[in-house]
């Protein structure tokens, strides 16, 4: 039996991916530079465009726009950067297709449920990984609670992974490989990582995207979508 075709859109080097294989699914990634780490099928492209192009041609969608318009860093940086997101929602919305758009907190997504590493007991021994992020979709996405520990937290943005937690050692630099455990990731640069969503984060969503691809599933979903 065949499996279901997923589009990952500004794939980078496929943490959403890796999860959504995992989930069950054939991942074509999409991304305007070359990533030569993207463990699946990739085409190098404007993601927009493909969409438009190709969207008809897979069974569920995900896209990662650019996060840099949205992020903390933005506040306090004079670049104005591109916001993908309301043309890709608009193009999304054209399919009839489960669909899922990702973004960080503060993006402007509409009725999104966040996901955080505490929910899928991600991190190391010593360390916890919380990097939560927003998930607008067209489906029914439960929330789930945050399980928060007292452990020490670990980040990984800027191209290092660091502590995050406001201890006597706040900020210091750890190595790659705690940031790899951390985030369920052995194939990526640490530029990579630090873009990356944890592929636990899309294995979860991708159970949900399966459930509204079985026959029964997909007739009531077309018509909603159709109404």
């Amino acid at each position: 039996m065949a499996r279901p075709r997923l589009l990952d859109l500004f794939c980078k080097e496929g943490g959403a991916g890796k999860g959504y294989h995992d989930a069950g699914f054939d991942v074509v990634g999409v991304d305007i530079k070359p990533q030569p780490r993207y463990p699946y099928e990739f085409v190098q492209g404007d993601a927009v465009e493909y969409l438009a192009a190709h969207g008809h041609e897979f069974d569920a969608i995900h896209a990662s726009p650019p996060c840099q318009a949205h992020s903390a860093l933005a506040r306090s940086n004079p670049h104005t950067y591109a916001d993908f997101i309301p043309q890709t929602r608009a193009l999304l919305e054209q399919f009839g297709k489960p669909w899922v758009i990702e973004n960080v907190e503060g993006a402007p997504l509409v009725n999104p449920i966040t996901l955080c590493g505490s929910m899928f007991a991600l991190g190391t021994d010593q360390y916890e990984l919380r990097r939560h992020r927003l998930f607008e979709s067209n489906l029914p996405l439960p929330q789930m609670p945050c399980r928060h520990s007292d452990r020490p937290v670990i980040g990984v943005y800027g191209g290092k992974a660091r502590l995050r937690r406001r201890t006597p050692h706040w900020g210091t630099n750890l190595p790659k490989a705690d940031g790899e455990r951390a985030m369920g990731i052995d194939w990526m640069t640490i530029a990579g990582l630090s873009e990356a969503i944890p592929p636990a984060y899309a294995e979860w969503i991708g159970g949900h995207l399966l459930d509204a691809l079985r026959p029964e599933q997909l007739d009531l979903f077309e018509f909603v979508a159709a109404a």
